[in-house]
C-alpha cells in the first residue's frame, strides 16, 4: 500500500516592504558563508599541493573528503540564499520549453561516478516530455532528488529514475539488509526544501512517498 506525504506549503507569506529585506538578508548569508568556505577549499589545495607525492594516501583521502563536504557546504548556502529569493519573489524562474528527458538524462550521468562508487545500480528509462519551465532550476531539483536518492541507498541498492506522465520518479529500491529511511527524514532537508520552493515557483512540486522497501522522490512537472 502506497503512503503519500504531500509537501509542506512554501513559505511565502513575505509582507509587502520586505522584499528588499529578504533580498538583502539572503545575499549576505551567500557572501558571509561562502568567503570563509572558499578560504578552506584553498587551503585544502594548498595542502595537498605542498605535500604532493609525499602525503600519505589515507590523509589523501581524509583531505579529498573535506574538500568533497565543503562543496556540498557550498551548494547548500547557495540553496538557501536561492531559496529565500524564489520564496519573496525577488527571483522569478525563466520560463520557456524544456526537453525534461534529456535534462533528466544529464543529471544521472553527473551522478554516474559516485553511483559506482558506492556500488549502487542506476537504471534511466528516457522518455518525450516538453514542459514549460526553468530549464536551470529544473537541473538543480533533479541534482537534489538525485543526491538524497544516493544519500539514503547503500550497496547492493538500486535508483530507477523514470518519467510518468507529467512527473519525474525517483524510487529507491533497498535490498534484503536495507531499510527504508522515514518519508519525514527523506522530506526534511535543506535540499528537498530547496527544490520544494524552486518547483512551486514555476507551478510544479516535490513530495515524497514510501512503499515496502523503497524510497519515492518525485517531481510534479508543470502543467
Amino acid at each position: 500500500m502506497l503512503v503519500s506525504i504531500q509537501p509542506k506549503p512554501c513559505p511565502t507569506a513575505i509582507r509587502p516592504g520586505t522584499v528588499h529585506g529578504v533580498r538583502d538578508v539572503s545575499s549576505q548569508l551567500a557572501h558571509d558563508l561562502r568567503t570563509p568556505l572558499a578560504a578552506i577549499a584553498m587551503n585544502l589545495d594548498f595542502a595537498t599541493s605542498e605535500l604532493g607525492p609525499d602525503l600519505p594516501e589515507t590523509l589523501r583521502d581524509a583531505l579529498a573528503d573535506c574538500r568533497e563536504a565543503n562543496q556540498r557546504a557550498v551548494s547548500l548556502v547557495a540553496d538557501v540564499a536561492d531559496a529565500l529569493r524564489l520564496a519573496s519573489g525577488v527571483l522569478r524562474p525563466r520560463i520557456a520549453a524544456v526537453d525534461v528527458s534529456a535534462r533528466v538524462g544529464a543529471a544521472v550521468r553527473r551522478m554516474a561516478l559516485e553511483v559506482a562508487r558506492r556500488s549502487v545500480r542506476m537504471m534511466w528509462a528516457p522518455d518525450v516530455a516538453i514542459v514549460q519551465a526553468d530549464g536551470d532550476l529544473l537541473e538543480r531539483v533533479l541534482d537534489k532528488l538525485l543526491e538524497q536518492a544516493l544519500r539514503h541507498a547503500h550497496a547492493g541498492d538500486s535508483i530507477d529514475v523514470s518519467l510518468r506522465g507529467d512527473a519525474v520518479v525517483v524510487r529507491v529500491s533497498f535490498g534484503h539488509a536495507g531499510t527504508a529511511p522515514s518519508v519525514e527524514v527523506a522530506r526534511q532537508s535543506l535540499a528537498m526544501h530547496f527544490a520544494d520552493v524552486a518547483m512551486r515557483a514555476q507551478g510544479g512540486a516535490v513530495w515524497t512517498e514510501a512503499e515496502a522497501g523503497a524510497l519515492l522522490l518525485v517531481i510534479a512537472l508543470p502543467a
